[in-house]
Parts: structure tokens; C-alpha cells; sequence
């Protein structure tokens, strides 16, 4: 049995065939949940996930009695970056080891972060965000917005040891080769790191701290899926 983040990703995949074919024009109104789930054969759960992923990308617009509309049919942000070549199988495993340590650490950075947001890391969250959306494309500059965003995080817990090892595990990042991560296109972080930091607007730890971890999760299920 495929499990939720899967079947989600094969209906994301469903909506962005659809753009990129021409069958939903900007201003048309979509098929509901309904309709996605018996053509998929899926359930409301997943269908609704993936609408929110496209939602939060500004692609699409939930109106409230009227159903979903198409805003927007740029998919550049899922194109992947020119130079994301396929890696040797161990480096790989070592990237996908980097994710799992940052799996046991950036949550509670996040969760930490939420709790006592100040007007000053909401702003320069903003801007880094603001940033990984106007260099979609350029994969280099995203990744390094991609990155401060989380060194953000981590400093604002005002650890030097702990920003000391983000930096060292950033930097291993990159020696193994960063562009990969960009295999899959750009939209995963930035969904993500929307989402992460209304959780901190919100002051919502608990929140913060599972999206967070989902978000690193989802980067290690991308790389299996390329496997």
C-alpha cells in the first residue's frame, strides 16, 4: 500500500500534467475534490493536500462557494535545476545521512523559534523566502537563501555550538554536491518555508516543529524516489 506523502505526490504530479498540457486555463475553475478523487482514485485527504501545495504556490485559489480556480500555469518552479546531475549511490547515502542528523535537531530549533518569534527573525525570514521565490531558476542563489533560512533559525536560539555544526553540516552540503537537491525543482522549499514561517507568525511551536520535520523528510523521500 503507497503511503499518504506518495499518493500525494502522484496527484500533485496529476495537477501539474494538466497545467503543463493546456487542459486548465488561468481563470478556469478546476475539478472539485470530488471529481479528482473518483478520477484518481485517491482519497479527499490526499487530493485536498495537494490543492494546498498549489495553493500556497499561488497557483491556485480556493474561492469559498464557487471551488478552486487556476491563477497562474508557471511551472517553473518544478523544473529541475540544469546542473542537478544524478549523484554516485554513495554520495547519495551521505546526503541522505546529513538529512536524518538535521531531522534530530532542526525541530526543535523551529519549535524554539515559534515560541519566542521576535518581530526582527520574522522579518528576516520573510526576506530569505522572499529571495528563494525571485531566484527560481538559479539554482545556486536559492540554495543559498534555502540555506540562511534554516542558519536563521538556528541562530536565533543564540547557541554557538549549535550554529557552529548547522555550518559545518551546510558545508558538507555542499562539497557533496547541493545542485541535487534541486533534481525535483524548486517548490518543495519554498511550500515548506511558507508554511514554517506562518507557523512562527503564529507563535504555534508544535506546529512549527512538525512541519519542519516533514519538510526535511520529504527531502529524503524525493531522493528514494530518484533512486
Amino acid at each position: 500500500m503507497a503511503d499518504k506523502g506518495s499518493v500525494t505526490r502522484s496527484v500533485c504530479k496529476y495537477i501539474q500534467e494538466n497545467i503543463e498540457a493546456g487542459k486548465w486555463a488561468v481563470g478556469q475553475k478546476i475539478p472539485s475534490e470530488n471529481e479528482l478523487c473518483d478520477a484518481l482514485g485517491v482519497s479527499r485527504v490526499s487530493v485536498r493536500s495537494a490543492l494546498q501545495q498549489f495553493i500556497a504556490l499561488g497557483m491556485l485559489e480556493s474561492v469559498r462557494g464557487k471551488g478552486t480556480f487556476l491563477i497562474s500555469n508557471d511551472l517553473s518552479i518544478f523544473q529541475p535545476a540544469p546542473d542537478s546531475k544524478p549523484q554516485q549511490r554513495e554520495t547519495v547515502d551521505d546526503m541522505k545521512y546529513i538529512i536524518e542528523f538535521r531531522c534530530l535537531i532542526e525541530p526543535a530549533l523551529c519549535a524554539k523559534a515559534a515560541e519566542n518569534a521576535t518581530p526582527e527573525l520574522i522579518e528576516n525570514l520573510s526576506r530569505l523566502l522572499t529571495q528563494m521565490k525571485a531566484s527560481i531558476g538559479q539554482g545556486r542563489i536559492y540554495i543559498q537563501a534555502d540555506m540562511e533560512f534554516h542558519l536563521e533559525i538556528a541562530r536565533f536560539n543564540s547557541n554557538p555550538v549549535t550554529v557552529s555544526i548547522m555550518q559545518n553540516v551546510f558545508q558538507r552540503r555542499k562539497e557533496l554536491g547541493e545542485m541535487y537537491s534541486l533534481a525535483n525543482g524548486y517548490y518543495g522549499g519554498i511550500y515548506y518555508h511558507g508554511l514554517i514561517l506562518d507557523a512562527i507568525k503564529k507563535h504555534d511551536p508544535k506546529t512549527a516543529k512538525a512541519l519542519m520535520l516533514e519538510h526535511l523528510q520529504r527531502d529524503i523521500m524525493d531522493m528514494d524516489a530518484r533512486d
